[in-house]
């Protein structure tokens, strides 16, 4: 917030911006189904082995097969994104939370000692344009559909001695670098736009049919 009037209203009631957190947290976990996610997953491997199947044998495949295939890619994929959303909301309160012990007065010294704290705010990182153009091209370079991992690689390899200093700073909640953390966020948000398939198999991105 650059606008100090966005900023008033908090700094007269603090709860205000807590309550917010708060609602947010419920928000993010809300998103946890019904049904355990590791049962998902095999209803939508055995649904999935079923439409190959049919497909193979030339039988069509009906309407509402293909829909609840559909309909658990995507509850599986909410509840994925949202419980690396709270991750990274984990990651990013611990921080706030040292900042504001440093503050006060109140910082453990071994901690600050062994762990400087950093602005990640403040460092330049990749837009997420270029991570999205570089995700595109990555797939296109693997065939339009490969592993998250090899995905990742293939990035880093095109991303090679262009990256920023905040796309370094190491991620604890998700163990790895922000670079990482935001191409995966991306890739959410690529599938919310139809540019990447929502229903393909678990840890693998795929590139829409009109995008290959």
């Amino acid at each position: 917030m650059t606008d100090t009037s966005d900023i008033q209203p908090l700094t007269r009631d603090p709860s205000l911006l807590l309550e917010a957190l708060r609602d947010l947290i419920e928000y993010l976990d809300s998103g946890a189904v019904e049904i355990p996610v590791a049962e998902q997953e095999v209803q939508l491997r055995a649904i999935a082995k079923a439409v190959e199947q049919l497909e193979k044998a030339g039988v069509p495949v009906p309407g509402p097969l293909r829909a609840e295939k559909t309909r658990i890619a995507a509850a599986i994929a909410v509840h994925r994104e949202a419980r690396q959303a709270l991750a990274q909301l984990t990651d990013e309160l611990t921080e706030i939370l040292s900042d504001l012990r440093q503050r006060i007065g109140q910082a453990d010294t071994k901690t600050a000692e062994a762990k400087p704290r950093i602005k990640r705010s403040k460092l330049p990182k990749t837009a997420k344009e270029v991570l999205r153009e570089q995700i595109i091209l990555a797939l296109k370079r693997l065939g339009g559909k490969a592993k998250v991992s090899d995905v990742i690689e293939e990035m880093a390899r095109q991303l090679d001695g262009k990256l920023l200093p905040g796309d370094l700073v190491w991620r604890e909640a998700t163990s790895e670098p922000a670079w990482q953390n935001n191409a995966k966020w991306e890739r959410y948000q690529m599938v919310q736009n139809g540019l990447l398939c929502g229903d393909s198999p678990r840890g693998v991105w795929e590139l829409s049919e009109d995008n290959r």
